[in-house]
């Protein structure tokens, strides 16, 4: 008996080829853009595959955004560690002329 439902890899694929015009009218520079996403969606396959959705395409947003909430935490930390040390190094002050008295505090 043959396989019934596409693999998610084959909706993946079938999503890139539904969206192929929407791909030529972007200037070229978002194009990489655009296939890049499409590579960052095939490192999810595994959670995909397991999830099973009817609507491969709400597998593939979720895919894209997961994707960039971990890459906008690393940034996150990485301005942190580059804060921290600037401060250590007594020059963040004088670079940002942010007084650190106005900083935003939620507990207050």
């Amino acid at each position: 008996m043959g396989r019934t439902v596409p693999t998610f890899r084959e909706q993946i694929q079938q999503a890139t080829e539904h969206w192929v015009k929407f791909r030529r009218a972007l200037r070229r520079e978002d194009q990489q853009h655009f296939d890049r996403l499409f590579r960052i969606v095939r490192s999810y396959t595994y959670a995909a595959t397991y999830q099973c959705h009817d609507n491969p395409m709400e597998a593939i947003l979720l895919s894209v955004v997961l994707d960039q909430e971990k890459r906008m935490t690393q940034q996150g930390l990485r301005l942190e560690a580059i804060e921290r040390a600037l401060r250590q190094a007594g020059v963040f002050h004088a670079i940002t002329g942010m007084d650190s008295r106005w900083s935003i505090d939620p507990g207050r």
